[in-house]
């Protein structure tokens, strides 16, 4: 194994580590209005996901990479604010990490498995899972 290829695997697994040995990534994003909240989790020691949520109303849904998706609705459902710097995904404009896509529209989020097409969509007027 070359050296530098030796060094680079050494520097990446301590940065591994120090990070709890979190080696999956997510993307946090919003919609244009900022009522649509989500993210996309890949590895990070909470399964891989897609998430979101809406604020009015309380709601909140959940898909799984094997196509799975629980849904929320009302004052039970836990309802969180995602990091400062979260991106703005403007209508018409998707986001990808592994096995999903989340696209954004007037109407609402759209998230799928894209090998599968299983997956939802949630709007101010509520949830719906295909």
């Amino acid at each position: 194994m070359p050296r530098a290829l030796a060094a680079a695997l050494l520097v990446a697994a301590a940065l591994a580590a120090a990070a709890g040995g979190a080696t999956g990534r997510a993307r946090w994003f919003h919609s244009p209005t900022g009522n649509i909240e989500c993210e996309l989790n890949v590895g990070r020691g909470l399964g891989t996901y897609a998430d979101c949520q809406t604020f009015r109303p309380p709601q909140t849904a959940t898909l799984r990479a094997n196509g799975r998706t629980r849904t929320c609705a009302g004052s039970r459902c836990q309802i969180g604010n995602g990091p400062e710097g979260a991106r703005t995904l403007p209508y018409g404009s998707s986001i990808r990490l592994a096995p999903f896509r989340c696209d954004s529209m007037r109407t609402g989020m759209r998230c799928v498995v894209a090998s599968t097409g299983h997956g939802f969509t949630i709007a101010r007027e509520g949830t719906r899972t295909f």
